[in-house]
């Protein structure tokens, strides 16, 4: 409300075609020319465009209109990127050249190209305007010479240069020559990185390619160097330092976007110390996962591991093993993944699943795979043999592949398929039920039964009124040792059990 009328020409939600320009120094413009493929980028082209405006203001023929009440650049931001007054202030604060801008002529272009044309929309140009307001400063050709270079360089889909320069505004005026392609360069050539890879660079973590290659270099050294410390430790690795440091550069390339002093050291540190795995076990699990480095420390690696030594009964030692073998267990949510799927597997397979096969089989998805499998042997009749059976123990049920799974269950494949449907649709998969499939002795059934009846009995003529036993856990109140004794009440009564 209260604002001017948009621009010549101007619809912010509307694909506008592009402009002609007019060239300076006796250039054709760059819409003229024949359209570049990806491998026909030249770098020079590049270096040879005007990286920001020069001609931006409203004057000559156009100031009649800027007097009849031509477009702002605050109405234009409030239109076209949905700014507050606030956003727009601060804008005008850090770059105040930006409120002479022509809006028809200079910023339009520029949004229909990066929000449209490029595909990052007006919520990421939004973000990216108000992080750097320079990005409106940089001059449509270069903007379009490094999307071309983006495109043709780091294998980026068109639809997807806009959200890069908008995640890193500054690639917009780097040279091609002195920072875009030395960067480039020593991932693909120096490090190894793959197309496929170095495009998941660009889209995730665009501000590698605006390092240095003595920065790069660096943090690729440190880790030559903490490989070849551990490999001196006992000869854990098979390739040299140096290989080897590439090989997890390959398999994680963002990991250049980490601080080494902030971020990498402290983990390696704990992974080492508090976990116990020593330099050299710290170094391998690096290798097998790098991208547990991308954790954070407080909130995912040391939470997880106290839930692994002190609340799953554990220990630092076996913890420790169960990380190296299933490192991205330090991913996943206590409350949400981990708890859940202990209790259930530790219940369910009760007595024979104690908490470290269970934690193992975490990774593995509750509802996807675990329930399923769990309600298919039941179908059988088979839990009673997964109780004797060592064929049938939890980790051999859950990491079998389906087809194999089937054949242990004697189950027909379209069969399984339907319990796994109907385990992703059940609100109540994963709860814990009552463990009455047959694993128990019939004696002891009787045995137990007879005195459970006495026990009542004797509190029924006392005139006690008999206590009501909880037949739930919450989250906050589930323990390894609390879910093992309802597991046993279960076994026992054949009613009552434990929910998550």
């Amino acid at each position: 409300a209260g604002c001017a009328t948009p621009p010549r020409g101007f619809a912010p939600r509307a694909r506008r075609p592009p402009r002609p320009s007019t060239s300076r120094g006796g250039r054709s413009p760059r819409g003229t020319r024949a359209a570049r493929g990806p491998s026909a980028f030249v770098a020079g082209a590049f270096e040879a465009e005007d990286v920001f405006d020069a001609d931006v203001s409203v004057a000559g023929e156009d100031a009649r209109d800027a007097e009849a009440g031509a477009v702002s650049f605050a109405a234009f931001c409030a239109t076209a990127l949905e700014m507050t007054d606030a956003d727009v202030a601060k804008v005008l604060d850090r770059v105040p050249k930006l409120k002479g801008y022509d809006v028809d002529r200079v910023l339009a272009p520029k949004v229909d190209l990066l929000a449209l044309e490029l595909g990052a929309g007006a919520r990421a140009l939004r973000a990216a305007v108000k992080r750097d307001p320079r990005l409106l400063t940089v001059s449509l050709l270069r903007l379009r010479a490094t999307a071309r270079w983006v495109e043709a360089e780091c294998g980026v889909g068109q639809k997807s240069v806009g959200a890069v320069l908008c995640k890193q505004p500054s690639l917009a005026w780097l040279g091609v020559e002195t920072t875009l392609g030395p960067a480039v360069a020593f991932l693909r050539d120096e490090t190894g990185v793959p197309a496929e890879s170095l495009a998941a660079v660009a889209a995730k973590n665009p501000s590698i390619l605006a390092m240095s290659v003595s920065n790069l270099r660096e943090k690729r050294d440190f880790f030559v160097n903490v490989f070849a410390d551990a490999r001196d430790v006992d000869g854990a690795f098979v390739s040299g330092p140096l290989e080897t440091a590439n090989g997890v550069f390959r398999k994680n390339p963002q990991l250049f976007a980490l601080s080494v002093k902030n971020s990498i050291v402290p983990k390696l540190q704990f992974f080492a110390n508090e976990l116990g795995l020593g330099a050299s076990g710290a170094a391998l699990l690096v290798t097998k996962s790098p991208a547990i480095l991308h954790l954070s420390l407080e909130r995912n690696i040391k939470p997880t591991t106290t839930f692994l030594v002190t609340e799953l009964c554990l220990g630092r030692e076996r913890a420790a093993k169960l990380v190296m073998s299933r490192p991205t267990v330090l991913a996943y949510s206590i409350d949400q993944k981990l708890r859940p799927t202990v209790a259930y597997l530790t219940h369910n397979f009760f007595p024979t699943c104690d908490a470290y096969d269970a934690a193992m089989c975490t990774t593995y998805s509750l509802k996807a795979r675990i329930v399923p499998r769990v309600r298919a042997l039941k179908s059988k009749g088979l839990m009673a043999t997964a109780f004797k059976d060592p064929a049938f123990k939890v980790t051999y049920v859950m990491c079998a592949s389906d087809a194999r799974f089937c054949a242990m269950a004697e189950i027909e494949r379209e069969k399984y398929d339907e319990f796994v449907r109907q385990a992703k649709e059940d609100p109540d998969a994963g709860r814990l039920g009552w463990l009455t499939d047959g694993r128990r002795d019939e004696n002891e059934r009787n045995d137990e039964t007879s005195a459970r009846d006495k026990k009542q009995n004797s509190v029924a003529q006392a005139g006690v009124a008999p206590s009501a036993s909880k037949v739930s856990l919450t989250s906050e109140e589930w323990t390894l040792e609390a879910a093992r004794e309802m597991a046993a009440r279960a076994l026992r009564e054949g009613e009552g059990g434990t929910s998550r």
